[in-house]
């Protein structure tokens, strides 16, 4: 029994680890910031996968975050970021503004 609990034990920290690398959390400023003008791709590199993907509108482009970012002066964690996405210079979609809800 002993071994059982120790190997259940294991597999949970493992699985705490490997949820809370896909959801970092970061301030609002920063992560503004670190997304203004990225295109798809690169906003996937840097925020990881979305909740949400609306393309209904392809010039207008929506990833939806739930719980990704966070307000400094209150330190309360936004419960949706939208990162909206429209067509460049270059043809391709960049991010054009980021809306915490």
């Amino acid at each position: 029994m002993d071994s059982k609990k120790a190997l259940a034990a294991t597999a949970t920290i493992l699985a705490v680890f490997a949820l809370g690398a896909c959801s970092e959390v970061s301030n609002r400023e920063d992560f503004a910031a670190a997304l203004k003008n990225k295109t798809e791709p690169e906003v996937i590199k840097y925020a990881g996968k979305p909740n949400q993907i609306d393309r209904s509108d392809p010039k207008h482009v929506m990833y939806v975050y739930k719980a990704r970012t966070f307000d400094v002066p209150t330190r309360k964690t936004d419960p949706e970021t939208d990162v909206i996405f429209a067509p460049s210079t270059d043809g391709q979609l960049h991010v054009a503004e980021v809306v915490f809800k």
